[in-house]
């Protein structure tokens, strides 16, 4: 990048995380020369910090809804002045936002699983944007490609389809699988039982449900079926007339 450009994204940037008429001053000092109207120049770094509200709250929503009203305007301004909008695509001004959380834990007085809440909601909305695509055919059984794994200690998947009905997660050590659907294009989420991640391990590295049943003794039936319904909540990507 040249350095002009550079200076000019620099400025801005510090421009986006607070403006105001002082900001504004120093910004047209950083720019000699500069004709445009303040006035407007005013408006589109209130209109970018009003971008980088919205996306935060349409992304975590539950985050929100467990801080309370004032600590997530708290939150909101915190996040905004350190990390100003620079992305060209909106939605990825929230993608530091559960980092921000994570660091703010001890001085805002948040309940120990809002960090873990916030790492969970990014990730099913970047799951649900992943430029990862389901292959429309498949030879044998394959994972999702938009698969992600996460660890928490509290049991959020229960949590987040309350849909924070619940003052608090329990806590508990849970390892969750969220998915895009390839039909229905949503974002998936279950607890990794130990079902799902058998047939996880099956497509992985390759193994059909006679092969598992022949080397643990497991139903072959049962088998068939924890893949045909995994298969059919998109988890893994089933040849089609195959069940494994």
């Amino acid at each position: 990048m040249k350095p002009a450009l550079k200076h000019f994204f620099d400025s801005m940037g510090t421009y986006f995380a607070r403006p105001g008429a002082e900001s504004l001053e120093r910004l047209y000092a950083e720019h000699p020369g500069w004709d445009a109207a303040r006035g407007r120049v005013a408006v589109y770094g209130d209109f970018v910090r009003g971008h980088v509200r919205g996306v935060l709250e349409k992304v975590f929503p539950l985050v929100r809804g467990a801080v309370g009203p004032e600590a997530w305007g708290a939150l909101v301004e915190g996040y905004t002045l350190t990390r100003p909008a620079r992305h060209h695509e909106l939605n990825h001004l929230a993608e530091g936002f559960p980092a921000f959380v994570a660091d703010a834990v001890a001085a805002r007085g948040l309940a120990a699983f809002v960090p873990a809440l916030a790492r969970f909601e990014w990730t099913d909305f970047a799951v649900f944007a992943s430029e990862e695509s389901a292959p429309e055919r498949v030879e044998r059984l394959s994972a999702n490609p938009t698969l992600a794994v996460l660890e928490h200690p509290f049991l959020l998947c229960a949590y987040v389809r309350a849909q924070g009905a619940r003052t608090e997660p329990e806590a508990g050590q849970e390892l969750a699988l969220l998915w895009r659907h390839p039909e229905h294009l949503v974002t998936y989420y279950v607890e990794a039982t130990p079902p799902a991640l058998l047939v996880l391990k099956m497509a992985v590295e390759g193994l059909s449900a006679s092969d598992v049943a022949a080397a643990t003794g497991m139903p072959e039936a049962e088998l068939r079926s924890s893949v045909e319904r995994f298969s059919r909540d998109g988890l893994v990507l089933a040849p089609r007339g195959s069940e494994g």
